[in-house]
């Protein structure tokens, strides 16, 4: 559900691209343009905290560790600022790199609280003892952005310090646009920025993402970043219109749309952009369009090889997009030869076109942010996201007006992307099922009415599974007293949310989100303040944009063990087939087991609700659940079949060493209203599963030289850091299925 513009919105000047575009004669006019930022996402500052770029998302610390500075925060809220949308953009000033990484950053952030209709959160800080063991998850509020972290030619995403660091280095290339010996500031390329918040984001929304367990994993995660850097461009019209102009409405020829970091890699060296997904340079340096090739994936070996390939067939989409819903344009301006005069195109059409562009990329835009709850929970392969973006635009807009699916499937066929296995493909075919019809596959339709009015006793009335977990005596003790801790803190949270209010300690410029505007929950004019019983009638998911993040991310985790508590209901054992879980107490020893029941464990990774409008102005809500169970690995078969058939089963606190943990599951799509289970979405094969887990053995015993995971790389200080080796640059082997 979109924000609507106020006049506390905040706006702030940034590069379109970055600095190189200001010295060249025919883009220098269009690479300055001013970002909007709504209002409410800044609502949150401390009493004393410097007024340089600090929300409620983001911290902006300027420390230079190899030159021994710290930047004075530029304070955004000086009148002058204010009302010259903040500092001019420029090299020179480091107070507006500050402003620029702040700034896109935010638009980011925007774009997928957009998409998904609801607030984003980062990935939880782990709180450990002195012994290094892990005690809880901790809420983070920012993430932290480091302008200038690193003098080398790099910028990444650390999850341990839930921070973006951006690099800055000298040009080496010899070209027209970079002076040699300049120094290039990462900070300043609105497309690496963009990149960077996308993996933060991620991290937050999929934190298994990370985890190589097949060779699209990795790769996903950087198509995805590039995508959405990509389609931020078409989201500005004096951009827009520039380039829709200079090709005269021909999206399949050389533009800057298409192309990402161009400072970046010339001053690399490259001759050109770090990536361009519609074409690149042939072996005579002429720019030539790329054709699809099935076979490129087969050939594609390092992560960013592999994105890219997922990037190229997202852009291709678009062009079919673009072009279908332009064709009338062209007929009219052509007089249906489809040829145009020569010359400049008449300013008119160029505006129809680049209104046309925009809509087909910020529509094609939210399709691959919502497809990210579709997918299952862990192992995503690219086959998984082509499922979860047609999947979720069907459920959305069942009627495809403009066709926009059938020119995602075309361009995915062409580029070999499809489900692994699938004899048929189709939009129909491609759909995830619904529990119902996972039921009736199985021959047990009955079961899946038991579990969706069991989940409609949850969502409608959670005191009562509150209530049946307390009587259960395979739930612990520290269990039931963790989930009145919980409680307890989400109502202090609440009660000092309303308190605040009502105190007027919020920023008077800065409207209310009234809450109580979308549910008629959640009062803050009158009424007793929150207790941790009242907050059980109460959904505190459903809010959308218009919640508090922390209570929202404690809210989270409460209803994730109330689903924890459905799911191992003994009576409900049956029903856990249907959702590609095991509870069979004969399972390897190797599968997590509970402590409480001996069982295989059942982790509820993550609840969490999705807002989103159709095309009738319908708002449709869903629960998004994720649930995991784990198995320990080991790379020697031997060794596994020996651990599998060991007398005590793995709880998942032993010290002894495993090669990796594997891991399946589900996710739910549970209609708010209904109740119903709208999809399911299950990995292929449960934890037990012996062929799927010998086929994640062999891909990890190939790739051992590889990090295990996004985030497993040592940096300088000896601890494993974020994206730190996989940005520092692409090898040939990860480009070569470009040539």
């Amino acid at each position: 559900m979109a924000r609507e513009s106020s006049s506390s919105d905040r706006k702030l000047r940034v590069f379109a691209f970055d600095p190189s575009f200001a010295r060249r004669l025919s883009t220098y006019q269009m690479n300055e343009l001013v970002v909007t930022i709504p209002g409410e996402m800044e609502a949150r500052t401390e009493p004393g905290h410097f007024s340089g770029p600090v929300g409620e998302y983001l911290e902006v610390i300027d420390v230079d560790p190899a030159s021994g500075l710290f930047y004075p925060p530029v304070n955004l809220d000086d009148p002058k600022l204010l009302v010259g949308n903040g500092l001019a953009p420029t090299e020179s000033n480091p107070q507006f790199h500050q402003q620029m990484v702040y700034a896109v950053a935010m638009s980011t952030i925007a774009a997928f609280e957009k998409a998904l209709g609801r607030i984003a959160l980062w990935a939880p800080r782990e709180k450990r003892d002195d012994q290094g063991k892990f005690v809880s998850d901790e809420f983070v509020r920012r993430l932290r952005i480091y302008p200038h972290a690193l003098r080398e030619a790099n910028a990444y995403y650390s999850p341990s310090k839930k921070a973006l660091l951006f690099g800055y280095f000298e040009a080496e290339a010899d070209h027209p646009s970079v002076v040699p010996g300049s120094l290039i500031f990462s900070c300043l390329s609105h497309d690496v920025i963009a990149h960077e918040t996308t993996h933060a984001l991620l991290d937050g929304l999929h934190p298994r993402m990370s985890e190589v367990t097949n060779p699209d994993m990795l790769a996903l995660h950087e198509g995805f970043a590039d995508i959405v850097a990509l389609f931020l461009h078409f989201s500005y019209p004096q951009v827009l219109t520039s380039q829709i102009a200079k090709t005269r409405g021909n999206l399949r020829s050389d533009h800057l749309l298409g192309q990402l970091a161009q400072e970046f890699g010339l001053a690399l060296g490259r001759g050109g952009a770090l990536r361009d997904a519609i074409g690149g340079p042939d072996s005579n340096g002429t720019w030539q369009l790329r054709k699809p090739d099935r076979a490129a994936l087969s050939r594609a070996k390092g992560p960013h090889a592999r994105g890219a390939i997922l990037v190229a067939a997202v852009f291709r989409a678009f062009l079919n997009m673009y072009e279908s819903r332009t064709a009338d344009l062209f007929r009219i301006a052509t007089q249906g030869t489809g040829v145009l005069p020569p010359g400049d195109i008449h300013p008119d059409l160029v505006n129809r076109l680049a209104e046309a562009a925009a809509k087909s990329a910020t529509h094609l835009l939210e399709i691959c942010i919502r497809g990210l709850d579709y997918c299952p929970p862990v192992d995503i392969t690219f086959g998984d996201y082509l499922r979860a973006i047609i999947t979720a635009d069907t459920d959305l807009y069942p009627e495809d007006e403009h066709n926009y699916r059938v020119a995602i499937l075309e361009a995915f066929v062409e580029w070999g992307i499809v489900p692994h296995g699938m004899q048929t493909v189709s939009q129909s075919t491609l759909l995830w099922p619904t529990l119902r019809e996972v039921a009736a596959d199985m021959g047990v339709s009955q079961h899946s009415q038991e579990l969706e009015s069991e989940l409609g006793v949850l969502i409608a009335d959670a005191s009562a599974i509150r209530k049946k977990l307390k009587n259960r005596p395979d739930v612990s003790t520290n269990i039931n007293d963790r989930l009145d801790r919980m409680a307890e803190q989400i109502s202090a949270l609440m009660n000092s949310e309303m308190m605040a209010r009502l105190a007027g300690k919020r920023d008077p410029k800065v409207p209310d989100r009234e809450l109580s505007k979308v549910t008629g929950k959640y009062e803050i004019e009158s009424g007793p303040p929150h207790s941790a019983s009242s907050i059980l009638s109460q959904n505190l998911l459903e809010l959308g944009l218009a919640a508090d993040r922390e209570i929202t991310w404690h809210a989270q985790n409460f209803y994730g063990q109330l689903f924890w508590g459905l799911l191992t209901d003994p009576d409900n054992a049956k029903l856990l087939g249907l959702l590609g879980l095991t509870r069979d107490a004969e399972a390897p020893s190797t599968v997590y087991r509970s402590r409480a029941t001996r069982l295989p464990a059942i982790q509820v990774h993550s609840v969490r609700m999705s807002n989103r409008r159709g095309t009738r102005g319908q708002v449709e809500r869903e629960y998004v659940v994720e649930l995991v169970q784990r198995r320990a690995g080991f790379l020697d078969l031997t060794k596994q079949q020996e651990m599998d058939r060991r007398p005590e089963p793995f709880w998942g606190d032993e010290k002894e060493q495993i090669d990796f943990r594997f891991r399946r599951g589900c996710t739910l799509l549970i209609d708010a209203r209904s109740f119903r289970v709208r999809r399911v979405i299950r990995t292929r094969g449960d934890v037990t599963n012996n062929t799927q887990l010998e086929q994640v053995r062999k891909f990890l015993a190939r790739s051992r030289s590889r990090p295990l995971d996004a985030f497993h790389v040592v940096s300088d200080a000896g601890k494993y850091e974020a994206f730190a080796m996989l940005h520092r640059h692409v090898s040939e082997e990860d480009a070569s299925w470009q040539d």
